[in-house]
């Protein structure tokens, strides 16, 4: 379960988001910054979770093995780190949804991406992690991405501009290494059969 939810968290990268966050609805009240944070990450859980639970179903219906998961989720997991490594979350995502964001594009894309999409269902797919404690781990990091978005304004107040593109970097290497991973993993796998 931890190494499930260290992945999870790489992958929504709060601290990656949180300038994106801030630029979209940094500029709200208090009451309203606090509301609109425990919506979306709740609306992310949300979708995280059908996914989660649905995962299965949808790779039987296609028809998609687990090797091609594997390499299309460590690509699309490489793509996003590469952003997160040379671009700011803030470049990476339109901001102007500053009125009241619903679901879009904080929840989603921002939170439960494709690449968290990815994550969950390569997760509950490998068999090795069972839907609690999946779950478990989804909802530990979701309720940490809360905490981590409601501090927001503070912690950029100690980390400053740079310190935040500093976090965001680091988390973006590491996702970096998980992906190559994935995709070592999932062409193993396929030249096995």
């Amino acid at each position: 379960m931890i190494e499930s939810a260290l992945l999870l968290f790489l992958v929504i990268d709060p601290f990656g988001n949180l300038p994106f966050v801030l630029a979209v609805i940094g500029d709200s009240p208090p009451a309203r910054y606090r509301r609109t944070i425990v919506r979306e990450t709740l609306l992310a859980f949300v979708v995280l979770t059908v996914f989660t639970l649905a995962g299965d179903q949808v790779l039987g219906y296609l028809s998609i093995e687990q090797a091609s998961l594997m390499v299309a989720g460590g690509v699309i997991l490489f793509l996003i780190s590469l952003k997160m490594i040379f671009h700011s979350a803030k470049e990476i995502f339109d901001s102007d949804y500053r009125d009241d964001p619903f679901l879009f594009p904080i929840a989603v894309p921002s939170l439960a991406g494709p690449s968290a999409i990815t994550a969950v269902m390569i997760l509950r797919s490998q068999q090795q992690t069972s839907v609690e404690q999946l779950l478990a781990a989804l909802f530990l990091v979701i309720l940490a991405t809360c905490i981590v978005l409601l501090l927001g304004r503070r912690i950029s107040g100690w980390l400053g501009v740079r310190g935040i593109r500093a976090v965001e970097k680091l988390m973006g290497l590491l996702l970096n290494l998980v992906a190559v991973n994935m995709m070592l993993v999932g062409v193993k796998d396929f030249m096995a059969f």
